[in-house]
């Protein structure tokens, strides 16, 4: 906690060590903290702080007014205590300490909105990292700057309050109504309500406001409510503007009163499959991700990592973060029965719910559909579907990332989200590898185990272990007994989620000890009994085997050799020992089968 905040978002509040600061004896040491700590950019001069608070002032008079406010201001929040002062005074200048251990909630305010502002997106209004920022802004913002706050014998001071307050409304109000627009997206329409409600307040004779307030309820099935809002817009425009709502306004009043509002509804579709467990973790993975979506140049995103990463469940996530932000929705295309790159077309075409005629050619008809579309196509699980490699391409048709290239370039509003064990190698791709949940690295058995004010849900490896045990029996507990042998079986299966939970299931049998001693024995503890797991991910050999069967054979030779080293290996040893050109380790790599340390 900063050892000073200072709030100036709605009525001034100051804190030090948490504790509230009343004592500043007059407001014009108020005024005079909240000057400083907003304009502290630069140096002030003594005559220029003396002549905006005390104007009407001689400037002896005011020069001493103001080294009294000074004296008041640093005894009330204890500056002349700190080793890093919070104000740099000087005989002829003072200036508030940019660099002291303070809190302003206009800075973080307004930086929130310059970071939206600077943010590179498609647009603002569908940039997920930017509606995160927005409510963040919106949490910040308790009311108008200053609020109830006067100097009555500075109109200087007041006049700054003014172009300040003004900017930071105006900030506070596009805010929620970009809030309320994303939500109303979604399809969340009791949060997007009280965005829109909030703007209402803030500005009571804005109509467009109202007007989104009357279709949120509407749409949410409250009629009468919604048909009440006409009435309060009505008098709020009669009471502040003198007019009568506009024919826009009237017209969707109208529609509500005749129960008209099947084409109110802008949600956007997303047909994500369910998942029959909770996600878990990955926080610092799904802000990349969004950034990488949001950002107009990256078209064809690509999740590679080995099986077993969890890329699927990492994907599905992104996508449902994403609902609202495409105009014709999210669409999930699952490619891992689909057993030929000839019925990757079918595939999307289904997931589209798009008929095809038979007398004109698929692939043509998919990509005239998507021409003008704008939305997100995800396809899960490509690798088997592309050539065992690049040479092997050459000559023999199109495949699934040749099929991918050409939607990039007839379908413009359209963006990929791919996962995949091997990248796509397309000169359109961004790549993002994913790897495992986090771990203690180092603790284990025989080390300190995890303290209780860490606690397990600070790594998504033993948070996901502890949830999936608890599922396989009812009366697990994370106990210090136990803790540091989950520690040790995350850290052998390297945080792989397939891992974590597959040993996770074994609970109910066998100790966490006995299963991590078995981990370290051989992999064969590690699969699953349950009947609704896709073959490649009954067990860990098995999605290892699933990935081996998409190697060349020299590839397969390679690894097979590479398998004499512990720990890693240099570049120049493996061509010693294995014979491994750089192309073949390349191509490994691709497959996520080596990885870069």
């Amino acid at each position: 906690m900063m050892r000073l905040t200072i709030s100036l978002l709605g009525p001034l509040r100051v804190a030090l060590c948490g504790e509230p600061v009343t004592d500043f004896a007059t407001d014009k040491a108020r005024a005079l903290l909240a000057y400083l700590a907003v304009e502290a950019e630069r140096p002030h001069r003594r005559d220029a702080l003396a002549g905006l608070l005390w104007p009407d002032q001689p400037q002896r008079k005011a020069r001493q007014n103001l080294r009294q406010a000074l004296s008041h201001l640093r005894r009330a929040i204890g500056d002349r205590d700190e080793a890093a002062p919070f104000l740099l005074v000087s005989r002829e200048t003072v200036q508030f300490n940019a660099d002291s251990d303070h809190w302003l909630d206009v800075a973080a305010f307004t930086s929130l909105a310059e970071a939206c502002r600077g943010h590179r997106h498609r647009r603002l209004a569908t940039c997920l990292p930017c509606m995160r920022r927005l409510e963040q802004m919106a949490e910040l913002y308790r009311g108008d700057f200053l609020a109830q706050f006067f100097l009555s014998d500075s109109s200087i001071f007041e006049e700054w309050a003014l172009l300040k307050r003004e900017w930071l409304h105006r900030q506070a109000v596009e805010a929620f109504s970009h809030l309320a627009g994303y939500y109303e997206r979604r399809g969340d329409y009791e949060q997007a309500r009280q965005y829109a409600r909030r703007q209402v307040a803030l500005e009571p004779w804005r109509e467009e406001a109202h007007r989104h307030l009357m279709r949120l309820l509407a749409l949410d099935g409250q009629r009468s409510t919604a048909l009440a809002q006409y009435e309060t817009c009505r008098r709020m425009l009669a009471e502040e503007l003198g007019v009568e709502p506009t024919a826009e306004t009237v017209a969707l009043y109208k529609r509500i009163s005749e129960s008209a509002i099947a084409d109110l509804q802008t949600c956007r579709l997303a047909n994500l499959p369910p998942s029959p467990t909770p996600f878990v973790g990955r926080e610092e993975e799904l802000a990349e991700l969004a950034d990488y979506l949001a950002n107009p140049d990256c078209r064809l995103l690509t999740l590679v990592g080995p099986g077993g990463i969890g890329k699927t469940r990492l994907v599905l996530q992104v996508a449902a973060d994403q609902t609202g932000a495409f105009v014709h929705g999210i669409h999930f295309v699952p490619l891992a029965s689909v057993s030929s790159t000839e019925l990757i077309v079918s595939a999307i075409a289904e997931a589209l719910d798009l008929p095809f005629d038979s007398h004109q050619d698929p692939k043509e008809q998919l990509l005239n559909y998507l021409h003008e579309k704008e939305m997100l196509l995800v396809l899960d699980n490509l690798e088997h579907l592309l050539p065992i490699s690049i040479s092997s391409a050459c000559g023999k048709g199109e495949g699934g990332a040749e099929l991918l290239a050409e939607i990039l370039r007839r379908a413009p509003g359209v963006v990929l989200l791919v996962t995949s064990r091997e990248r796509l190698n397309l000169r359109e791709e961004w790549v993002y590898t994913v790897e495992g949940l986090t771990y203690p690295e180092g603790e284990a058995v025989g080390r300190p185990a995890l303290s209780v004010a860490e606690g397990p849900e600070t790594y998504s490896a033993v948070n996901l272990f502890q949830q999936r045990a608890r599922r396989a029996y009812q009366h697990f507990s994370l106990s210090e007994i136990e803790r540091p042998h989950v520690v040790r079986i995350c850290q052998l299966v390297e945080g792989m989620p397939l891992g974590v939970e597959l040993a996770a299931a074994w609970v109910a049998v066998h100790s966490c000890e006995e299963i991590a001693q078995e981990i370290e024995r051989n992999l064969d503890i590690l699969t699953t009994r349950l009947r609704n797991v896709p073959a490649r991910q009954w067990s860990v050999r098995a999605t290892f085997e699933h990935s081996w069967q998409l190697l060349s054979e020299t590839e397969k030779d390679i690894f097979a050799r590479l398998s004499v080293f512990r720990g890693g290996f240099r570049r120049e040893a493996a061509a010693v020992v294995t014979g491994a050109s750089l192309s073949t380790l390349s191509s490994l790599l691709d497959k996520s089968l080596i990885r870069r340390v």
